[in-house]
């Protein structure tokens, strides 16, 4: 029940902090998703800087306080701009009749009666699974419990550093208000995720009068056998995926519609997503740089730059740098950047391999096995070529090249780092798969709305 309660408050302050920006789609059911998106992330931004900068204990008060924050602020300008201006009832975003039947109905009936299955089953089996850790360094149990207990030693800090401030604080948040400590919560938080990414992405197709887009996107993303696996675990790869995936849908949905609310939302989610694990940040920047470029080409061709679509993205980042500095100083704060220089350095030192078997060609074999071969990413990078090839000219003409371009960056990016930065964890299996569902998620949401399109023409 704390966790329902956690939850519902999250829902809210996310609902308000997209009010008072102005960012609700007006669709009931996406808005409920990217409401517990936004909520959490925003605690998850708040809670370090008051914590570790501050040195405020998060306790009940303090967390309710961080909580509700964003619905006072959302009450006074309500009553500032007045409720016609304050989120009063209009169109969706984009300007479609919404529309809940997809069509044909014989041929999406089937894909219906998939998604709400295997999420049913996904539930059930994740809402049961025990949290556990099976080594001595996994942090995705320990982060939440310090959280809880405020055990804030300096070896527990470089933890949540490891975790990530939304891994860390979100999964706590029940546990501190219900004042009991439950380890099922980290369980119940993926859960939350996933939930909410099937809501955006049925509700948002739906209010944007494309229910088949909404259907075939969550379709995608439950057919991708490790990351339905993974929303049953507590690792944070999915909890990353879907937050990036998230950005991704809204910068779809940005070269459908060219609102630039569409744009601000893609860039507050990819913010969002820099604070999972510690190698949250350079994930999203792969993704935020190509909007921000086609933001840019879009401004030398004439149109205004949305500055204010940038705040969101910044505000994000600030938070997440002062929280992470405050609490291990800025040579810590970091450990994806000094890794991968270290990692650098050392490739750069080695003598150049002259072997087929180095360990760079037989990592680029292990990723290519991941890719193609393994079925943890199900049919994805089969039918992603094929799909570009077959539908080139429609791809230009409806601009799904720059989002398409913004999953290639996260594609080279797990690339370059699985075969060349560290080919150790591709070559014993242990990180590659995982690291994959960060490109492999946004780019069945990408996939889903170009097939959906192409079905849907005349």
């Amino acid at each position: 029940m704390s966790f329902l309660f956690a939850t519902a408050l999250l829902v809210a302050a996310g609902l308000a902090v997209l009010r008072s920006l102005r960012l609700e789609t007006r669709g009931a059911v996406a808005d409920a998703g990217l409401a517990w998106l936004v909520g959490s992330g925003t605690f998850a931004a708040v809670a370090p800087v008051l914590r570790f900068a501050l040195g405020v204990p998060l306790s009940r008060l303090t967390a309710l306080v961080v909580v509700l924050a964003p619905v006072a602020v959302w009450g006074a300008l309500r009553l500032r701009r007045g409720p016609a201006e304050a989120g009063g009832p209009s169109a969706p975003s984009g300007g479609e009749r919404a529309r809940w039947i997809p069509q044909p109905l014989w041929a999406f009936l089937p894909i219906a009666g998939y998604v709400v299955l295997v999420a049913a089953a996904v539930l059930l089996h994740g809402a049961n699974t025990p949290t556990h850790t099976d080594d001595g360094v996994r942090v995705r149990a320990f982060a939440p419990a310090l959280a809880f207990l405020d055990g804030w030693a300096p070896d527990a800090r470089a933890i949540f550093v490891a975790a990530g401030p939304l891994p860390t604080f979100v999964p706590a948040l029940g546990g501190i208000l219900g004042g009991t400590l439950d380890p099922f919560h980290p369980n119940y938080a993926v859960l939350a995720d996933l939930v909410a990414i099937l809501l955006l992405t049925v509700g948002l197709g739906a209010s944007r009068g494309s229910p088949e887009r909404g259907w075939a996107s969550a379709f995608a993303l439950l057919s991708i056998p490790l990351f339905v696996y993974h929303c049953t675990s507590t690792y944070s790869d999915a909890v990353l995926g879907i937050r990036v995936g998230a950005g991704v849908l809204f910068a779809v949905e940005y070269a459908r519609t060219r609102e630039h609310r569409d744009a601000a939302r893609a860039l507050l989610l990819l913010g969002i997503a820099a604070l999972v694990k510690r190698e949250g940040e350079l994930v999203a920047a792969a993704p935020a740089a190509i909007l921000v470029a086609q933001l840019a080409v879009e401004r030398a061709r004439g149109r205004a730059f949305p500055w204010l679509a940038l705040a969101g993205l910044g505000a994000v980042v600030a938070l997440d740098v002062a929280g992470k500095v405050a609490a291990v100083g800025v040579a810590d704060a970091f450990p994806m950047v000094r890794f991968i220089a270290q990692q650098s350095g050392v490739a750069a030192a080695a003598p150049a391999p002259t072997q087929p078997g180095s360990s760079a060609a037989a990592a680029a074999l292990f990723f290519d096995q991941a890719l193609f071969r393994s079925g943890n990413a199900g049919m994805i990078y089969w039918i992603l070529p094929a799909a570009i090839a077959v539908r080139a000219r429609a791809l230009v003409r409806t601009r799904l090249l720059w989002p398409l371009a913004g999953v290639a960056a996260l594609l080279a990016e797990v690339a370059v780092t699985s075969i060349l930065v560290v080919p150790q964890f591709t070559l014993d299996q242990s990180t590659v798969h995982r690291a994959l569902l960060v490109a492999t998620v946004p780019a069945a949401l990408w996939l889903a709305a170009v097939l959906a399109d192409a079905v849907g023409e005349p």
